[in-house]
């Protein structure tokens, strides 16, 4: 029995006269709600944010680019250098040192990245693309960071990641995440992937897998049911385990500090 199959049974759907009307669902908020339901209600539903951090400005700022670099077509790394510069976040960071660090360390990634780049032979066939297909009541949208078109003919999936925290193909294979934006390439978009790509820019690394339409029927229950329990609006319990890692732990009131 898969971690899906186990989730389901520990959290069954709403009663059947409660049934919510539908909702637009991401993977962000399914992820939200499986580390801790009490966070998904204070991000999605109270719409309380957090401050931007380091990382996190520098990963927004390399997506931009990146898009900006492959919606042009350009082959230029100037130009890609360029795109850096206009699309950098100025919020997250402590100091204008601090900021000046990792600026120059999206500099460096970036210019690995134009190298490797340049050595492919895979066409870009897409960016930041947008899809969304129906889920029973519900709606499935998302954003896929990048399509491409293999030499063989091939149609690789491809998200982009800016930490170094690498999954093992395993790993890849029962990602979530990539699972979802396979459907969503699938159901929204009509495009049938091959291959689903974690593309690990800041570490020079891409982890891919076969795409396996096996597990699209556990994900789309997985998140059928998350997205029933968010409408639903009475499955908000605080996960104390997640406390440690959560961004928002210094404001909840339902927060476990050390």
């Amino acid at each position: 029995m898969s971690w899906i199959a186990d989730w389901l049974a520990a959290n069954p759907a709403p009663p059947a006269q409660a049934r919510p009307k539908g909702i637009e669902i991401s993977y962000s908020q399914i992820r939200a709600f499986l580390e801790c339901p009490w966070q998904c209600k204070l991000r999605y539903v109270d719409f309380l944010r957090t401050s931007l951090t380091p990382p996190a400005a520098l990963g927004l700022s390399i997506h931009r680019a990146l898009e900006a670099f492959h919606r042009e077509n350009s082959s230029k790394l100037e130009r890609l250098l360029d795109l850096y510069e206009e699309s950098w976040v100025h919020a997250g960071f402590p100091t204008p040192q601090a900021q000046l660090e990792w600026h120059r360390k999206g500099e460096t990634i970036l210019r690995v990245y134009w190298k490797g780049e340049s050595e492919r032979r895979s066409e870009v066939r897409s960016v930041e693309r947008e899809f969304l297909f129906p889920l029973g009541p519900h709606l499935m949208i998302g954003t896929i960071d990048r399509i491409d078109r293999r030499p063989d003919g091939d149609v690789e999936v491809i998200d982009y990641k800016t930490h170094l925290e690498i999954q093992t193909e395993l790993q890849a294979a029962d990602d979530l995440q990539m699972g979802i934006y396979a459907l969503g390439a699938k159901e929204g978009l009509g495009i049938e992937p091959q291959w689903l790509t974690l593309y690990y820019v800041a570490a020079d690394r891409r982890v891919s897998v076969p795409y396996d339409p096996a597990r699209d029927q556990e994900i789309r229950g997985l998140a059928g049911r998350v997205a029933d329990l968010i409408a639903w609006g009475k499955a908000f319990k605080p996960d104390e385990t997640f406390c440690p890692k959560c961004s928002y732990r210094e404001r909840c009131a339902r927060a476990v500090l050390p």
